[in-house]
């Protein structure tokens, strides 16, 4: 039977809501990721203060105002959303002389398009995002406040320096120095602002990844946030297969009590607008989506290496 442009321009509709909810669903689980800081915003552009110290609280006498403490200014981030999109296009010849063919499934054929570019979209969306943790030691693409990649030597706005890089393998030894470090850590002024590095992020099947869980997790299951794995063991440990393949040595440890510094924001889930018929009479269906991404804050929240050290 041959399908008439109504019944196409419907049927495309009808796959508008699956993908919508579907997109939304899968992208959701993300959001407990503890790697980056997904969230949604009506915002196009914000603008962040990173953290820095406040001083001037002291001993006062009785009758004495209390003094106003100064805020140490951190860096102003701004971040505006770009826009992404794909398309789906019904052909005429599928809809009006293919749908004569018991061999074409016109419904079928759409919810082809529409599983694929599902997964084009969370891919796109996800790769991006994770491209912050892949360009953590180079910084040409993202950086922290400061100007700096996002591990490597920071500057605070108010004075001093932290590092939060190193290039050590992954090992027992470098996850105690990780954690000593963060037992030392001071704010800019000076005073005591110990981390708590307790979560261990690798590349999913990699090296560091058996590694640490022989170190850390042994015998212990995971916990699934889609295709990252979450173990519980003395640490907790996060496999993503998102670190590439070239970037398999990198690990980073975070300190899972603070807001996360690297961020994704989704002002517009990857969503199907309405069909529109084209002059050639292909139904044409266009996918968009906004998000922002980068980093909001200094980083001393997380600890990195580039795993190149040889000894």
């Amino acid at each position: 039977m041959t399908l008439d442009q109504n019944y196409a321009l419907q049927a495309v509709k009808g796959i508008k809501l699956s993908y919508d909810n579907g997109v939304k669903e899968q992208l959701e689980q993300y959001q407990d990721n503890r790697v980056i800081g997904f969230y949604t915003t009506p915002e196009v552009t914000e603008i962040f203060t990173s953290t820095e110290g406040l001083s001037g609280f002291r001993k006062i006498g009785n009758l004495e105002t209390p003094p106003t403490l100064a805020l140490e200014d951190g860096y102003s981030v701004s971040l505006t959303e770009e826009r992404y999109g794909g398309a789906l296009t019904l052909p005429e010849n599928v809809y009006l002389r293919a749908g004569k063919d018991g061999t074409w499934k016109v419904d079928a054929y759409l919810e082809r398009q529409r599983n694929q570019l599902m997964k084009e979209a969370v891919h796109v969306m996800l790769t991006d995002a994770f491209s912050m943790i892949n360009d953590a030691f180079d910084g040409s693409s993202f950086l922290a406040p400061d100007g700096a990649p996002i591990c490597g030597t920071h500057t605070w706005a108010s004075g001093g320096t932290f590092t939060n890089k190193t290039t050590a393998v992954l090992s027992a030894e470098a996850v105690d120095d990780v954690v000593e470090y963060g037992g030392d850590f001071t704010d800019p002024s000076g005073k005591p602002m110990p981390l708590n590095f307790d979560t261990i992020i690798v590349k999913k099947g990699s090296p560091n990844s058996v590694l640490a869980k022989k170190l850390f997790a042994s015998g212990i299951y995971p916990t699934k946030v889609a295709d990252i794995n979450i173990y519980e063991g003395s640490f907790t440990i996060i496999e993503t297969p998102y670190i590439t393949g070239a970037n398999k040595n990198f690990w980073f440890m975070r300190d899972s009590s603070l807001e996360n510094s690297l961020i994704f924001g989704i002002g517009k889930y990857p969503s199907m607008n309405e069909p529109i018929i084209q002059e050639n009479q292909a139904i044409y269906s266009s996918i968009t989506a906004f998000w922002k991404l980068g980093v909001a804050n200094m980083p001393f929240d997380i600890y990195g290496s580039d795993g190149t050290a040889t000894s």
